[in-house]
């Protein structure tokens, strides 16, 4: 896959595993620990003393671009302040009134405003059947169950995929109406609705339709006359207005380096697509935590705002998942306290909102480069202001859950690519992921609790039998228990391969047409088979655009391709032709995991060292793949500490199961 420049697709918060990688940067906010206050904030001065703090620390300094803090209590601003630069190069500072950010998918929280506002008007019925309010965007069932709007608030549509393969564009004057982007990516149910939780952008985005059908109004005008003006946010859009745009922070990757602004498609898109100001979030904050009240204005009937802020659907009563628009992700960090948040992710902008309501405490914070900094913040800030002095030790379980029944392999419902390995061994049920193994214990029938606080949690089906377990360093997404595989006749039990081939066999992703009792290991794979294992292993929706190859006729994986290409995964050569059936180089394969892993997991570049020969475009990505040892055994280390990756030599499905199934289990 030849090398030519071209500005990456890109999709809010595309798998979310910046989710879970804010566990891992736990170095911010380690020593910010000044003497607790346990009435929460207070003081103006003193919260910016703290803030300050937490800021000036020199790794902080380092790694940051700019920021934009807003920490509200009890219908006042206690805190709004920029840190950092909007333009590092032109060292234009933070203002927290002036300077805009893409907050991604805090953007839902105001579609679900906005949803709420019409059913309390009686246009809306939230446990009505979708159907009545679509128009021309007719919705394939195959359940047999109504879906709702309470089922797209939360979160449990049952859509067969919710990321579309294109939400955002580097043509800042493309116009696509959300009915449009509809028609054009139009789901079908294949899960019952409200059975399993799974983040959803498109069922965000096809409440925004639903605004529009039932106001007869653009989303954009709708949110602006019902939403930012009464509340005086006016520096808030789902437009990249030229306004806007003079105010936009520029976005940085994780590098440092600047990237080109782009546009969401649609245009007004309503699960990420919104920019605004720290003074404006600050706004939308103090009237949800006033119970839909600011000043004069009203957006929410008291019931309703609290409505937004109550648990909606729970893997178990004591382990929430939704509210209306809002999550429940990290609660193991809150120390007992009732917090209801959201958090956004798109590439070059971060932001994270949290809402404590029994306290009447608000925290806004987004910064415009691709680092983590929102769990360790918050973190410090509910340890300085609310604190617990130790997690409490899990309670046993008087009614002991036969833990053998909960043993096997459970594939994310959204990211195939997450798995967790769950066994006994002496009461306790161990789990191992991406990050590691965790010990968890049993607190009550189906409710566990690891040695840090956070909780898991297993769900039945209809017939009693185990079917969803969730955990909350993995917040955006329940996992559904995988059957055993059928094992492959040419792949021997002792192959040193075989654990990564029925590793991705038990996950599905190679139900590619290929006979079900032979694999072939040893037979090269081509292009478009990779990319259809890829494709499907990471949970990225088959793309329903015009292919931009030519040469795609007959392949069974054009939908795949297009997908990859979208996502910014794949490039084709000069001739915008992709040659699906040629063989894969296995410099060609590193180069697609590393652009996944660079643009949408916001991996650091590797310094392994290589010998033989490797095309200059391909290199980062097999110092990527050699770095973290995504191989098998036919990849060795030289006597200099070196490694031959065999760059230019076609790749065995065998070799691609490895990379596969490594990728995840060691990218963290």
């Amino acid at each position: 896959m030849t090398k030519k420049s071209r500005l990456p697709r890109v999709t809010a918060a595309a798998l979310t595993l910046t989710v879970a990688a804010s566990l891992f940067n736990t170095a911010f906010g380690a020593k910010v620990q000044p003497a607790s206050i346990p009435s929460g904030p207070q003081v103006p001065m003193e919260v910016e003393q703290f803030a300050d703090g937490f800021f000036g620390q020199p790794e902080m300094k380092e790694s940051l671009a700019g920021a934009a803090l807003v920490v509200v209590k009890d219908g006042k601003v206690l805190l709004k302040k920029g840190y950092g630069y909007a333009d590092v190069d032109k060292k234009v500072p933070v203002d927290p009134d002036r300077t805009v950010f893409r907050v991604a998918s805090i953007s839902k929280v105001i579609t679900a405003t906005a949803v709420m506002q019409l059913a309390e008007q009686g246009k809306l019925n939230l446990n009505q059947d979708i159907a009545a309010y679509t128009g021309d965007v007719q919705i394939s069932n195959r359940t047999g169950a109504p879906l709702t709007m309470k089922h797209l608030l939360t979160n449990a549509t049952g859509f067969d995929y919710g990321d579309t393969s294109e939400m955002s564009t580097n043509d800042l004057k493309r116009e696509t109406p959300i009915k449009q982007y509809m028609l054009d990516n139009t789901p079908t149910v294949v899960r019952k609705p409200g059975d399993y939780y799974r983040y959803d952008n498109l069922g965000f985005t096809l409440q925004g339709y639903i605004v529009e059908q039932v106001t007869d109004q653009p989303f954009g005008e709708y949110v602006h006359k019902h939403i930012f003006e009464p509340l005086g946010m006016m520096n808030s859009s789902f437009r990249l207005t030229p306004d806007i745009m003079k105010g936009l922070a520029v976005p940085y990757n994780q590098l440092g380096e600047a990237m080109p602004n782009y546009a969401t498609v649609p245009t007004e898109l309503p699960g990420g697509g919104m920019l605004t100001t720290g003074s404006d979030m600050a706004q939308f904050m103090l009237a949800h935590l006033n119970g839909g009240t600011l000043g004069n204005e009203t957006i929410l009937k008291q019931e309703t705002a609290a409505d937004m802020h109550k648990p909606q659907l729970a893997i178990h009563p004591k382990l929430p998942n939704m509210a209306y628009g809002f999550e429940y992700a990290a609660q193991q960090d809150y120390n007992g306290y009732h917090v209801v948040e959201k958090g956004g992710d798109i590439e070059g902008y971060h932001s994270g909102m949290w809402l404590i309501p029994d306290e009447k405490v608000g925290v806004f914070l987004t910064v415009n480069k691709d680092i983590e900094i929102r769990q360790p913040f918050i973190q410090a800030f509910m340890k300085h202001y609310f604190p617990q002095q130790s997690i409490p030790e899990a309670p046993k379980s008087q009614t002991r859950t036969d833990l053998k029944k909960l043993e096997g392999m459970y594939s994310d419902l959204r990211n195939r690519m997450w798995t967790s390995r769950i066994r006994a061994d002496d009461g306790k049920l161990i789990v191992k992921d991406p990050l590691g193994e965790h010990i968890l214990q049993e607190m009550e029938p189906l409710l566990f609790q690891d040695e840090q606080g956070a909780r898991a949690a297993f769900k039945l089906d209809s017939s009693g039998e185990i079917d969803a377990f969730y955990y909350e360093i993995k917040s955006d997404s329940w996992a559904e228990k995988m059957p055993n595989p059928h094992p492959y006749a040419d792949v021997a039990a002792d192959s040193a391969y075989a654990p990564y081939i029925t590793h991705l066999q038990q996950l599905q992703v190679l139900a590619d047409g290929s006979s079900v009792d032979r694999f072939k290991p040893d037979q090269a794979i081509t292009r478009e088979e990779f990319i259809g294992w890829f494709i499907r292993w990471a949970g990225i929706a088959p793309s329903r655009q015009k292919p931009v190859f030519a040469d795609l006729e007959g392949s069974a994986y054009t939908k795949e391709i297009q997908a990859a290409y979208e996502f910014g995964l794949i490039e084709g050569a000069a001739s915008d032709s992709f040659h699906p059936r040629a063989l894969l180089m296995r410099q060609e394969a590193a180069a697609i995991v590393w652009r996944m892993a660079f643009r949408y997991l916001h991996a650091e570049p590797q310094e392994a060292v290589l010998s033989g020969e490797t095309d200059s475009w391909a290199e980062e990505g097999v110092r990527f793949v050699v770095g973290k040892q995504l191989f098998g055994p036919e990849t060795i280390e030289g006597a200099n500490g070196s490694y031959n990756y065999d760059s230019k030599k076609p790749m065995t499905k065998e070799e691609a199961a490895a990379l596969l199934s490594l990728f995840a289990d060691r990218l963290f």
